[in-house]
């Protein structure tokens, strides 16, 4: 007779032959031969997930944890998670690197936890990871960034994007000093779990401490991350930056980078909001005042690459990911049991912020990369972003531009990337008019740019 399960049992029971009653789940106890069963299963799991290639094919490892979670031991187990892989089903979509990063961070904690729930003593419930998302050759063959990506097994595909990497994970940490003055994680306190569980009976307490503990408003840890894999970084072609810097004082730029060699080419029109006496922004005054210029010269190509790569994974960035496995105890006197009626919901509400600045513009980028290639494009907001990926890109700009070397450039501007327009995005109240016509005046300015004496720019680095 199984251990994990309370059986009410009387003599009555025993004369009339009637059926067992079970309402509730409880942990297994240690030693018995439904535990070693779930043990030795575990185990088994642990060294098939071991050996399985990071390209690997998961469906044997799914049926051995769909029959992992149908034993008693783990009944708990699978009440408990709601999220892939422990409640995967046939259209959940897998790959071997996520679920073994998933096991080695904390899915397999996950499993042996429950495997000493029913010991003596205090015990810790092991809230485990997310299941990451992936980009890889194999995982994802119709992704935009397809030509880019490496395989699982990248080997030396894409090394020299891994300090780009680490660099982005640490500005996407709440801990990042710019990110404390930008972050809208937890604008509330988390919920109080073991207060949340004793407004409900008793034999419900368990299942609303840990649906509390699961919740976006519990206690768990999140953040921002870029998908598992590499892609590799792109080394050639020309990035196109639009839009407008600054408020008060501002240019509308139109900006064209060559990757390879750092080519750079700055057209600006610059001026200063004129403002009417009922603080409404006069157009036409503003207008009047601006002073159009082109620089030519040089940015350090790798901070180019840098920028580029995290434009394009930016909408790859997720945020309120938990990365890392949780351990909490369980309060005392909390009876650990898991009622297998009377139906449990918990429901909350995510608070949260919406917001902007007017000095915030939205700058609008395209990569041409060299060869007959279809140029990737994109926009994000300036000088700073609620969203992570663009606020890190702001960075990157800001870093980048700061190095500008004026000199004769190294290469033509291709012809093909005048001929791209696409309006910035400015505030309407900064610019009533739009800033259509002034862009097109930045790309003429750009056409009728002439090197001076002595300069002979190489063949287009188109």
């Amino acid at each position: 007779m199984s251990v994990s399960f309370l059986v009410s049992v009387g003599v009555g029971w025993l004369l009339a032959g009637a059926p067992a009653r079970v309402d509730r789940i409880v942990p297994c106890t240690p030693d018995t031969p439904d535990w070693i069963a779930a043990r030795d299963a575990l185990s088994a799991l642990d060294q098939q997930l071991e050996a399985l290639p990071d390209d690997g094919d998961v469906a044997p490892v799914r049926t051995a944890m769909a029959s992992l979670l149908g034993l008693r031991c783990f009944a708990i187990a699978r009440q408990e998670e709601t999220r892939p892989p422990v409640a995967w089903d046939d259209e959940t979509d897998v790959s071997a690197l996520a679920l073994k990063v998933w096991w080695r961070v904390g899915g397999e904690d996950f499993f042996a936890s429950h495997l000493e729930l029913g010991a003596p003593g205090r015990h810790n419930i092991v809230i485990p990871p997310d299941l990451r998302e992936v980009l890889t050759r194999e995982h994802s063959p119709k992704h935009r960034l397809a030509d880019l990506l490496c395989p699982a097994n990248a080997g030396a595909c894409g090394v020299e994007t891994e300090p780009w990497l680490l660099r982005a994970e640490r500005a996407f940490q709440s801990e990042n000093p710019r990110r404390s003055g930008l972050s809208r994680d937890k604008l509330t306190p988390p919920l109080d779990c073991m207060a949340v569980a004793q407004k409900k009976p008793s034999r419900l307490r368990y299942v609303a401490w840990r649906g509390c503990l699961g919740g976006i408003q519990g206690p768990r840890t999140f953040q921002s991350v870029l998908p598992l894999g590499r892609i590799r970084a792109p080394m050639d072609g020309w990035l196109v930056v639009r839009g407008r810097r600054g408020h008060y004082s501002f240019c509308d730029q139109l900006d064209a980078y060559h990757l390879g060699t750092g080519t750079a080419y700055r057209s600006s029109s610059c001026s200063k909001l004129v403002l009417k006496s009922r603080g409404d922004v006069d157009g036409a005054a503003t207008d009047a005042t601006r002073q159009g210029e082109v620089k030519v010269g040089r940015l350090a190509a790798d901070r180019l690459r840098e920028l580029t790569w995290m434009l394009l994974l930016t909408p790859e960035v997720r945020d309120n990911v938990q990365v890392a496995t949780q351990h909490v105890p369980v309060p005392k006197g909390l009876s650990i049991e898991w009622p297998t009626k009377d139906g449990w919901t918990e429901g909350g509400v995510l608070g949260g912020a919406v917001g902007g600045d007017s000095g915030q513009t939205v700058l609008s980028w395209t990569w041409f990369p060299q060869g007959n290639v279809e140029p990737f494009s994109g926009t994000w907001t300036f000088p700073w972003s609620w969203a992570v990926g663009e606020d890190h890109a702001d960075i990157l700009l800001e870093e980048a531009e700061s190095a500008f070397l004026e000199e004769c450039p190294a290469l033509a501007l291709p012809s093909r990337l005048l001929d791209f327009t696409r309006e910035p995005g400015v505030n309407h109240l900064d610019a009533p008019s739009g800033v259509a016509g002034v862009q097109d005046a930045r790309v003429e300015a750009l056409r009728s740019w002439r090197p001076s004496p002595g300069c002979a720019p190489g063949k287009d680095g188109g």
